[in-house]
């Protein structure tokens, strides 16, 4: 009798602790999901608006950092010339890891490669960033402008400012 019981209790055990590996292998840790979130990407789609005219060019920029943003567009990881023409302005990247990142915008009326500027360093042409962040002094901070990427699709809807 004792054997039985002795038997019957080592099957139970047995029983949970097998519940209790199942558990334990089902739940990934916090690196394997750090892992997998960085091998997760989505799609910026970025709408641009308010352009003052359709001459020129639209230079959208992406960040995932605070380094040079806004202005210093050879730091942005990835950037897009599109004519400023037409009546829709619309840029896509695709492949973007999720995480943190933010989109500045440079309406290059003239087509001469930069932001030309006032006495003053204040845009002559058209300057916008996502979250569309008001500043009263200065370019906005990465911080004002960021946004999570962390589902397959982000839209963004980015007004153009002239000063």
């Amino acid at each position: 009798m004792k054997k039985i019981l002795i038997l019957m209790l080592l099957l139970v055990s047995a029983g949970s602790l097998t519940a209790l590996a199942e558990e334990k292998v089902s739940q990934p840790s916090e690196q394997q999901q750090q892992a997998q979130q960085q091998t997760q990407k989505g799609k910026i789609t970025v709408t641009v608006n308010n352009l003052r005219s359709s001459n020129g060019d639209l230079v959208v920029a992406l960040f995932n950092s605070k380094q040079g943003f806004p202005g210093k567009l050879n730091s942005a990881i990835r950037k897009t010339v599109v004519s400023a023409e037409g009546t829709l302005h619309e840029v896509v990247f695709n492949d973007v890891p999720y995480g943190t990142w933010a989109v500045t915008v440079q309406h290059d009326e003239n087509r001469n490669g930069k932001l030309d500027s006032n006495f003053l360093g204040m845009p002559k042409e058209g300057v916008g960033t996502s979250n569309n962040p008001r500043s009263k002094f200065g370019p906005p901070s990465f911080d004002s402008a960021s946004f999570t990427v962390d589902k397959g699709e982000t839209e963004l809807a980015i007004n153009l400012r002239y000063l």
